[in-house]
């Protein structure tokens, strides 16, 4: 005969895992009315917690995964030592995996990294993108939490996040641009799989708005290459530079800076730019470059320290992982701060704008 599981009390009650799971180990913050029909159903289906088992599970699982999306991009090793500084004190194993390699995403290799995760027997998730929703239900199924960083998955459900504030973050972009007087602005953005997309361009387009600037998005794989022919394309067409190159992160920025040096656009003289993405370097360019700091140390720290928490709140084998609705108040937002360079014309004299050549 099977074993009874919490699963099928949670079936039994239609109440979630991590509610059954939290009544049936003592937890508090479960209603009168719940609990009563928890024990009620847990009583009638013979259900017996397995305590050897639940040893067994907290002392074999001591590895977390982060996965990202293009682990060239240099905004992933700030977000790294924060996550590894949270995790040292608790010894636990950080595995590292790729599911957009230079930038080009593969639906198949997320599969297939989910499922070695979930085989390799892992604590829990920090995803740097957001999943296939198959996935995160197969990590839920598995009762492996997971927490979004820099992308989270947009619509009803809502799960644990610590990401940028990205919509006032492009507000500070904007003002900074109109102070310039810069009217005309081009920005560089990667695909909606990357879901920072929405937020960014949505602030873009106000700060564009409330300025009275014109605004071009231009849309490239979020890879450098592709930046590099994207943008080439569009500067074909043009009659005229834009005042200003808005990159919306390291990748496209290092296309974009490739492109410029090869057609000697020079910078801020013939154009300004800015970029998303702060990084060690960024003060060392020719001319240094003006970024926003998303602080990813930071968001780091604090998705470790998120998912340690949502970890500790397992008890048992046939416990779940928090369902995103109890997870509502995990919606963590880091402000960002604009990094003022010379990219954006700050402390160089002014010059004419050079004609684009025919």
């Amino acid at each position: 005969m099977r074993k009874v599981t919490m699963r099928d009390v949670s079936r039994a009650t239609g109440l979630s895992m991590f509610t059954v799971s939290k009544a049936l180990n003592g937890g508090e913050g479960v209603s009168e009315e719940s609990l009563k029909m928890i024990l009620l159903a847990a009583r009638e289906l013979g259900y017996v917690p397995n305590r050897a088992a639940q040893e067994l599970r907290r002392s074999s699982r001591d590895s977390v995964a982060v996965i990202t999306a293009d682990a060239s991009n240099s905004y992933y090793l700030n977000l790294m030592s924060g996550i590894q500084h949270t995790l040292r004190p608790s010894n636990w194993t950080v595995v590292v995996g790729d599911v957009a390699v230079d930038g080009v995403y593969d639906p198949c290799l997320e599969d297939r990294m989910i499922k070695r995760l979930i085989e390799s027997r892992m604590a829990g998730v920090i995803s740097t993108l957001t999943l296939s929703p198959d996935n995160i239900r197969l990590l839920e199924t598995w009762d492996i939490p997971i927490v979004f960083v820099d992308s989270a998955p947009v619509g009803e459900n809502t799960y644990p996040s610590v990401t940028t504030d990205n919509f006032n973050a492009s507000l500070l972009v904007g003002d900074h641009l109109a102070y310039h007087g810069y009217r005309e602005w081009l920005f560089l953005i990667y695909p909606e799989k990357w879901t920072t997309r929405f937020e960014r361009e949505r602030g873009i387009r106000e700060a564009a708005r409330r300025h009275g600037a014109q605004l071009v998005v231009l849309e490239s794989d979020n890879d450098t290459h592709s930046a590099y022919a994207k943008l080439g394309q569009y500067l074909e067409k043009t009659a005229r530079l834009p005042d200003v190159l808005i990159a919306g992160n390291n990748p496209l920025l290092l296309g974009a800076l490739k492109l410029l040096q090869d057609r000697r656009i020079a910078i801020p003289a013939d154009m300004a730019l800015m970029g998303y993405d702060e990084f060690d370097w960024a003060p060392l360019l020719n001319p240094p470059l003006t970024t926003l700091n998303e602080h990813s140390e930071e968001i780091g720290r604090r998705a470790a320290g998120l998912l340690v928490a949502l970890i500790g709140e397992q008890t048992g084998p046939d416990n779940a992982a928090p369902s995103s609705a109890s997870r509502r108040e995990y919606q963590q937002q880091v402000p960002a701060e604009l990094i003022v360079r010379q990219s954006c014309g700050c402390g160089l004299p002014a010059l004419p704008k050079k004609k684009k050549e025919s």
